[in-house]
This record gives C-alpha cells, structure tokens and sequence, in this order.
C-alpha cells in the first residue's frame, strides 16, 4: 500500500520564507537612496509650512529642533548613510507639524480670547 504524502508540510514554510523575504526587501528599501531623497524633501516641505504658519515665532524651539534634524539629515545623506538620513528626516518632519500645529492652537486660543472680549463688551 503507496501512502500518499502531502506537500502540505512544505506549503507552509515556503510562505513563512516568501513573506520573510518581502519584510527584508521592504526594511532594505527604506534604506535606500530615493527613499532618503523623498523623505528630506517632505522635511523640508514641512519646516517650510510650518514657517509660513509663523511657527518660527509662535514655537521656535519645536521649528529650530526641526531645522537642526534636517541639517543632520542633509550631512547623513552626504555621507550615503541613507537609512540614517530617512530616519532623521522622518524626525524633522514629525517635529516641523509639532510646531505647526502648536502655532495653529495658539492662535486659535488668541482668536477665541479675542472673541470672548468682544462678547463682553458688546454686553
């Protein structure tokens, strides 16, 4: 009697290495030169956003934190260290909409005090 052997017990390893494959492929890319390139360039957007949203008076230490991470994003990418360069860039951008953000609420609070006088004066 030929016992039929199932392939089953290879099935599964063989995704477990193709999907193990891909993460390293994906993690490798993030790495990669284009990938630095893009993300200094979304720093750079950000900081200037958050410039125009007078940030720079508003939140200076949040823009200038920002300012020096891409600077050291600039040097790293110079260095082709691009992982590095993509992380830090990553973490300008992420501090650049701090201070935006911080700027727009601190507006919106002097807006609604604003506001509040008029009410109390109108009374």
């Amino acid at each position: 009697m030929q016992h039929k052997t199932s392939n089953s017990y290879l099935f599964f390893p063989l995704i477990f290495i193709g999907a193990l494959a891909l993460l390293t492929v994906g993690c490798a890319s993030s790495g990669s030169l284009s990938t630095a390139t893009m993300r200094i360039s979304e720093s750079e957007k950000a900081i200037s956003v958050a410039k125009e949203s007078n940030a720079s008076t508003k939140t200076p230490v949040d823009l200038r934190n920002a300012e020096e991470k891409l600077a050291q994003a600039n040097r790293a990418f110079n260095d082709a260290e691009y992982l590095q360069a993509t992380r830090l860039a990553e973490k300008a951008t992420v501090d650049a909409d701090c201070a935006r953000i911080e700027a727009k609420a601190e507006k919106a609070k002097r807006d609604a005090e604003q506001k509040r006088q008029n009410i109390r004066t109108l009374r």
